[in-house]
């Protein structure tokens, strides 16, 4: 069996380069663009555009956001499951982040890898994409690395359009952006983020993860509500 990897894109240029390039083994290379920032942006040779994972050929599915790369441990992993005669469930696979040279690892862990058929994207709990797929989920040990741009601002940047993102990917699914949604999930993202695993003690950048991750969060749902603000007003 092979497995397509499905990258989901914010705003495109070296991190979704990054991410694109830490799945050169895989059968198919799928970009999603949900919230339209590539616009015409050509992609490497072989990659392709979709707009849900169901669209791919191969029989298996593992997921990615721009800023998150697949390092070589995970990478052997998903090959054997795919290649294994077991029947097919769906992962959960964990997620560490780097920041500023600090390394955390994440609580938590979205559905990731799954079967083929049936498979689509959505917004899971901590405001994180993730697989809806059928069945009871295993869990994976080797992580996904999600990589933060090395300044404040460039990070900031980046947190914006990866909720734009989220934000699209919200409203194709019907959510719909109440105050006690957005409170629970930004609350659970950074809370998620301030207990993550990490060697060091690193408490400001430890405290800035936290920030990061309700930040991305309040602003998925700030930017999904005026999605459906807008749909308001042109159907009045």
């Amino acid at each position: 069996m092979t497995v397509a990897a499905v990258i989901v894109a914010s705003r495109g240029g070296a991190r979704l380069a990054q991410a694109l390039a830490s799945v050169e083994w895989a059968a198919e290379r799928i970009v999603l663009d949900p919230a339209g920032r590539l616009g015409d942006a050509p992609l490497p040779p072989g990659v392709r555009r979709a707009r849900q994972p169901s669209e791919a050929a191969a029989s298996w599915v593992l997921l990615l956001e721009e800023h998150e790369v697949v390092p070589a441990p995970l990478a052997t992993t998903v090959r054997e499951l795919a290649a294994a005669s077991e029947p097919p469930v769906a992962y959960r696979i964990p997620r560490d982040v780097d920041l500023f040279g600090t390394r955390f690892a994440l609580r938590g862990a979205p559905v990731r890898l799954a079967p083929r058929a049936g498979a689509r994207v959505r917004v899971g709990r901590g405001v994180a994409a993730e697989l809806h797929a059928a069945g009871r989920p295993n869990r994976l040990h080797e992580p996904l690395l999600g990589r933060n741009a090395g300044s404040l601002a460039q990070a900031v940047d980046d947190l914006d359009a990866d909720a734009a993102a989220l934000a699209a990917l919200l409203h194709a699914d019907g959510v719909r952006p109440t105050l006690p949604r957005l409170a629970a999930a930004s609350a659970l993202a950074g809370v998620r983020a301030l207990f993550a695993r990490a060697a060091a003690r690193g408490v400001w950048v430890r405290w800035t993860l936290a920030v990061f991750a309700g930040y991305r969060a309040m602003v998925a749902y700030a930017k999904l509500w005026e999605m459906r603000r807008a749909e308001g007003s042109r159907l009045r």
